[in-house]
């Protein structure tokens, strides 16, 4: 027997009986949780300093109305946070959907480079600040390829942060864009629209959409009353061209063609008080076209942003517990499809929670719709 024909033998014998891949998400049933056993941030926050307890007060990226985005591209979730008075590290966080892991895939900036005292939009390195980030963090698919973080309270002062960042994921790098206009809130919540390629942004008085290519906010509907509420989180639906913001026990809808936003619309099938006792988080399935709001525990509701109307949906599995982290849930309620469910993270000492609502396995991009 010649050694290539060894070798060829022992290849093929290989790739037939190397086991497929197969993980805990893989097996889920259709209506249940499970908790992704050893999934937790912590373990790859940055080490201490000599001055600065960096690993212990990373819990502040989730603890402190933190939020999170999807690189739908690579099937992760990113988590960006901290700020005011909780933490400043500026790192970023991915949680990988295909490994199950996460990584730190930038920062932080050094210590000796973050200053102390007053409002730190930018580092001495150059870096963005720590701040709170809310629900304003939304991914832009390649050939942008970045998130854009928008507003937030910034360490150490706790002011608001007026700056557009945009991280690449090509370049592994940060870029400052023009500051954010009008009138601003620490909570503003935004959202990417896969037809336009633009992110549409509610500030304090009007929605603006942003164009990440030319940097440049174009001004939209007007608030008649006031549009702020902070603790909010937001789901976009391209193909029906709507917004859903939740939270602070009422519904808002902005119609993206129309121009038209709506506060506080009447619902049916569970009043806002029911459902957001705390802040929830809210997400839309590009494989089913529906929106689905969480908000603790086993269930979850879809909302039917057409009719108005919640329906309640009874899931079982390993209960993903309650919302523990200040303000409510912003980003880190999210669907993934790649694998075809939704994810859950709240602490940096908990684990990642999955939820699988429909039977496909998943492998598809955001298609027409998609919560950024």
């Amino acid at each position: 027997m010649t050694r290539a024909y060894c070798w060829l033998l022992v290849a093929v014998v290989g790739a037939v009986t190397s086991p497929a891949r197969a993980d805990v998400i893989d097996a889920l049933p259709v209506g249940q949780w499970v908790e992704v056993p050893n999934s937790q941030m912590r373990q790859v926050c940055p080490p201490d300093t000599n001055n600065y307890a960096f690993h212990f007060y990373c819990t502040g990226v989730t603890a402190a109305w933190g939020g999170a985005t999807v690189d739908s591209g690579r099937g992760r979730l990113v988590v960006w946070g901290g700020g005011h008075a909780d933490y400043k590290g500026n790192e970023v966080y991915t949680f990988d959907m295909a490994s199950l892991a996460w990584e730190r895939i930038w920062g932080p900036t050094p210590e000796a480079q973050i200053p102390s005292g007053g409002t730190h939009e930018q580092y001495d390195d150059g870096n963005p600040g720590s701040r709170h980030t809310y629900s304003g963090l939304s991914y832009v698919p390649a050939p942008v390829d970045a998130f854009i973080s928008m507003g937030g309270s910034l360490w150490q002062s706790g002011n608001y942060a007026t700056g557009v960042w945009s991280y690449s994921f090509q370049s592994g790098s940060w870029t400052r864009k023009g500051d954010a206009p009008g009138s601003n809130g620490y909570g503003d919540p935004s959202a990417y629209d896969p037809q336009t390629g633009h992110v549409f942004r509610r500030s304090n008085e009007r929605m603006f959409e942003y164009d990440p290519v030319a940097d440049t906010f174009t001004e939209r509907a007007a608030s008649d009353g006031g549009f702020w509420q902070a603790d909010v989180a937001v789901a976009l639906d391209a193909e029906a061209r709507l917004m859903v913001f939740v939270g602070k026990d009422r519904v808002d809808v902005y119609h993206l063609d129309s121009d038209q936003y709506e506060m506080n619309v009447a619902t049916t099938g569970g009043s806002p008080t029911e459902l957001f006792t705390v802040p929830p988080g809210i997400a839309f399935d590009t494989q089913e076209k529906q929106f689905i709001v969480w908000g603790g525990g086993l269930n979850v509701y879809r909302f039917d942003a057409a009719a108005r109307s919640f329906e309640l949906l009874t899931n079982g599995g390993d209960d993903p517990g309650a919302v523990t982290t200040s303000g409510g849930v912003f980003g880190r309620f999210r669907y993934m499809p790649s694998r075809n469910v939704f994810v859950r993270v709240n602490g940096v000492d908990d684990n990642v929670y999955a939820l699988r609502l429909s039977a496909d396995a998943g492998g598809g991009g955001e298609g027409g719709g998609g919560a950024a």
